[in-house]
This record gives structure tokens, sequence and C-alpha cells, in this order.
């Protein structure tokens, strides 16, 4: 009787705590703030459609369409903008309320082919290694700042030119997930070139750009690099043309409103340490 009763017990313990894990992997680190056109995010085999104050998880993949843009805000205050056609992805983000949660806190995300800014907030002024971004030819460290970035896509996904393929992933009836995972793959052989720039930010703290020959180049304000598959990594300069060119497809909107939906799970504030939401406001870690 007492073997049944403890198999019982553990039984009901291992299910109230994968409960608790399904209901934590399951609050938003974000939601959009602002959104034009078609938006999409695939998530553990699953397609969504994205528009303003729609939740944003750990694990998504976002694209946007052709004509199209996004604006998303997370928990600490980071604010993510993307312009049309763009590959993005919440590769890890945890964010704590507390300096005492300071090593703790983390952020990833993944560029694919587009346009991108990005204004960072509380988990980068707390440590400021602890934000990072991925692409196809190198990785950023983010040191409290504002960062533009331009992908080049690739010139054909499965023998399709890279635009028709996204495009077939807002097709009715698509598999989005599958085909996102191709656009990635793609891009991640194959994206010819990048650019990234230091819009904003302190003059103690640079950008890093590390790219896949392991060359690491520092960018203060105002600076940026360009990066080739063949030759990785140029040294430090002005910001391209192209760059700022393409930079006024994702503009930041720093007016937009903070979704209702966003105060109730994550605080009043984001981004702020004396927050009036839960003392845990982060998402898990996706690989």
């Amino acid at each position: 009787m007492k073997t049944k009763f403890l198999f019982f017990a553990v039984l009901m313990f291992s299910l109230l705590a994968f409960q608790a894990l399904a209901a934590d992997d399951a609050k938003p680190v974000g939601y959009v703030q602002e959104a034009k056109g078609q938006a999409l995010a695939v998530r553990g085999g699953q397609s969504r459609e994205l528009a303003a104050k729609g939740p944003v998880f750990v694990g998504d993949t976002v694209a946007t369409k052709a004509e199209s843009s996004l604006q998303i805000m997370f928990s600490d205050g980071t604010i993510l903008a993307m312009g049309p056609e763009s590959l993005f992805s919440v590769d890890e983000f945890v964010n704590e309320w507390g300096q005492d949660k300071t090593f703790s806190n983390t952020a990833k995300f993944t560029y694919g082919p587009g346009v991108f800014r990005a204004v960072t907030g509380v988990i980068s002024d707390r440590n400021p290694r602890a934000f990072s971004v991925d692409t196809p030819l190198g990785a950023i460290g983010i040191r409290g700042t504002e960062l533009g970035s331009l992908v080049q896509a690739p010139a054909a996904v499965n023998g399709k030119p890279y635009s028709a393929a996204l495009a077939e992933v807002f097709s009715a009836g698509a598999n989005a997930a599958g085909l996102m995972a191709s656009l990635r793959q793609a891009a991640m052989a194959d994206v010819p070139s990048e650019a990234h720039g230091h819009i904003n930010g302190t003059a103690k703290r640079p950008l890093a750009f590390t790219d896949k020959k392991g060359k690491t180049v520092d960018m203060a304000v105002g600076q940026g690099v360009t990066v080739s598959r063949e030759r990785g990594a140029s040294e430090s300069g002005p910001i391209s043309n192209e760059l700022d060119k393409q930079l006024k497809t994702a503009p930041v909107k720093t007016s937009a409103k903070v979704p209702a939906a966003f105060k109730n799970t994550l605080g009043d504030t984001p981004g702020s340490n004396n927050n009036g939401g839960d003392s845990d406001s982060g998402g898990g870690c996706s690989g």
C-alpha cells in the first residue's frame, strides 16, 4: 500500500512540475508593438500570424513578407524592428528582476536575411556580455546600444529565388515551419554579405563583431563593418550607404504603445528594476 502511495505521490509531483514548466514556457517574453503588412511566427512546428499586441516567445522564428515590417518590445525594454522580407529568431531570453539576478539574465537572437534595428534594454545595462546576436557570417556582442544590420539574402532556396521561397511561407495551407527551416538553412550556408552599424550608444561600450574566421572588430558609435563570406569582416569604418538606406524600412518608433496584455503579463514598465509584475518575468531557454 505504501509503495502504491509513494508511486502516486511521485507521479503527481512530476505532473505538477511538468505543468509549471509548460506554463513558464508559455509565458511571452515580448509583444508586437507595431505591425505593417504580414508577419508569421513559427514555434514547435506550429505557425501563427503576428499582428500588433501579439505575443512573442522563446523559440519563435519570425518572418516578414515583402512590403511588411514589425516592431517587438521585450520584457527588459529591448526593441527589435524588422524590415521587409526579414527572418529573425529568439533563441534564449531570461529576464529576472533584481540586481542579484544580473548574471542569470541573457538575451540571444539570430538574424537571417533582412534588415534589423535593435535598441537594447536592461539586460544589456546590467550585464553587457549577456546580450548577443548570431548572424550567418558571425556574431555580434551587444553592450548597451542601438544596432543596425543588413543581411543579404542568398540567391536561391531549393531552386527558387529567395523572395519567391519566402513568399511561399505565407501561402494558404503552406508548411510554414518546414519552409522557414529551409530558409534558415540556406541563409547559414549561402548568405553572401552583411553590414552592421553602431548607431547610438556610449563610447565606453563599442560593438564587437566576430566573423566565422575568428576576427573581431570593434565599432565605436557612428562606425560600421561590412562582411563577406569569402574575406570575412572588414576593419571598422563609416556605416555603409546601403545599410543607412535600408534602415529606413525598419524604423524604431519609441512612441509605440505598450500593449495592455504586455502590462498584465510582464508589468507596467518593461525594463524597470522596480517593475510591479512577477518577480520572474523571463522565459526559458531554447536551442
